[in-house]
């Protein structure tokens, strides 16, 4: 079993800081839905705020990372960490189960950028990303580095041409971009050609960063 402890400095849907929160249990069950073949009456709709914006976009967010981690691991459940912790192992086996393997996913906003389009300039968001885990009382890092994205939605002879403008959903994009990338296998990595590199590869998807220290 796997379980997953994110280490975020932000949350995607409002971009807004929210309140901190304490490390909370989350266990992601499937559900049955009843849908009513006859509806009599809606619902009011409620109202949005900015507590419903940020907990409506934690809630998609852990959603994501199930998905798309849920790609290498067995993943369990989830568990948030305070953004301005650096964990140690300790720290991490503290909320861990016995027999559960933890993977820390550290992802911080590096900073933005931008670049020349046809008309205008269009901006980049950099996003830090490093994985850990904890092997017989040990901490193991992979450090993914800083990586930039950028808005661009139109390219013609390699010219941006249409770009995205809102800075909430460039940074949104660049985070789920960046998380997409980790959980992809490189199948360009030859196992015959380079072998130490395939190996190496082979261990970062399978969170085996022991091995590539």
């Amino acid at each position: 079993n796997i379980i997953i402890i994110a280490v975020i400095s932000i949350f995607l849907a409002s971009c807004t800081k929210g309140k901190q929160e304490e490390v909370k249990e989350k266990k992601v069950e499937e559900q049955s839905v009843a849908v009513d073949m006859v509806v009599e009456k809606s619902q009011p709709k409620e109202e949005p705020t900015v507590e419903n914006d940020v907990e409506k976009g934690k809630t998609e967010f852990e959603a994501f990372l199930m998905a798309n981690y849920g790609k290498r691991f067995p993943v369990q459940m989830i568990k948030q960490a305070a953004p301005d912790k650096e964990l140690t192992a300790a720290d991490v086996s503290l909320v861990t189960r016995p027999n559960w393997v933890p993977i820390v996913v550290k992802l911080d906003l590096a900073g933005v950028g931008s670049g020349e389009k046809l008309v205008g300039k269009y901006s980049t968001v950099k996003v830090a990303l490093k994985e850990s885990t904890v092997v017989d009382g040990k901490l193991f890092s992979y450090d993914y580095g800083i990586k930039e994205y950028d808005s661009s939605m139109l390219r013609v002879a390699g010219y941006v041409i249409a770009s995205e403008d809102d800075p909430r959903i460039n940074t949104k994009n660049a985070v789920n971009d960046c998380i997409k990338e980790a959980c992809t296998l490189n199948s360009k990595v030859n196992r015959y050609a380079d072998p130490a590199a395939y190996d190496k590869e082979n261990a970062r998807y399978n969170g085996e960063f022991e091995k590539i220290q």
